[in-house]
């Protein structure tokens, strides 16, 4: 994704337990890294946080420099994650594939740690399968990408009958940050307005962005609603579509 950002110090959470944790790669569209000044990641994590914390998750996660490796994969187990980075379909030497992964910021402008697919699964085993995940990348909602596996998300889409209750949302190419930021908060509105997670989806796509610049993509249960556990749902009465 290509962009900048202009704040200097990092956020930094630390997630309760049942929680959702949201990390944004700032260092690395800084206009230090970039030459443009730019708050897009800022605001696409704000964004998330806003919501997710609306949804009733305690809210962790780092924006910035201490969106490390090390960080990310500590959190893993969480209920809710969302990223914002770059991504692409990296070399996993242990399945000796291409796979889909993420960047770090660790306070690069290139060449940041990677987060595979498979660290993840390692990091996740025994856990159940994540409540919502929304990789805010390129390339991580194709096929090849394994991301949604790793989470515990069958990549297919279930509307009806036994859904997950999961739901899973990456980019298909490249992404555009200045279409991602209309097309998640429109998103994140619909699940605050008591859309499920796939109406939430259906709805995003008829804001007013190119379809060149950003291609989403879903997994999941249509009718997921991505609330905490403790939270209150909202009476759809049967109101779970665009």
């Amino acid at each position: 994704m290509v962009g900048a950002v202009l704040l200097a110090a990092a956020i930094t959470l630390t997630p309760p337990a049942e929680s959702a944790v949201v990390f944004a790669n700032r260092t690395s569209f800084a206009e230090a890294c970039t030459g443009t000044v730019n708050t897009q990641p800022d605001r696409l994590a704000r964004q998330a946080r806003t919501a997710l914390s609306a949804l009733g998750w305690g809210v962790g996660g780092a924006v910035g420099p201490a969106f490390t490796r090390r960080s990310m994969l500590a959190s893993a187990g969480a209920a809710v994650l969302y990223v914002h980075s770059h991504g692409d379909l990296y070399w996993d030497s242990k399945s000796r594939s291409r796979a889909g992964g993420f960047r770090t910021d660790a306070d690069r402008c290139l060449g940041a740690p990677i987060v595979l697919p498979s660290e993840i699964s390692a990091m996740r085993r025994g856990e159940p399968a994540a409540s919502l995940v929304y990789i805010s990348s390129c390339h991580n909602g194709e096929r090849a990408s394994r991301l949604p596996a790793a989470f515990g998300i069958a990549q297919r889409k279930v509307q009806g009958g036994s859904e997950p209750k999961s739901f899973y949302v990456s980019y298909i190419g490249t992404a555009w940050q200045g279409a991602a930021i209309r097309f998640e908060r429109a998103f994140w509105r619909g699940l605050l307005d008591g859309a499920s997670a796939g109406a939430a989806f259906d709805r995003a796509l008829l804001v007013a962005y190119e379809p060149k610049y950003l291609a989403p993509e879903w997994w999941g249960g249509y009718g997921h609603l991505p609330h905490a556990p403790a939270a209150e749902l909202p009476n759809l009465e049967e109101r779970r579509y665009v």
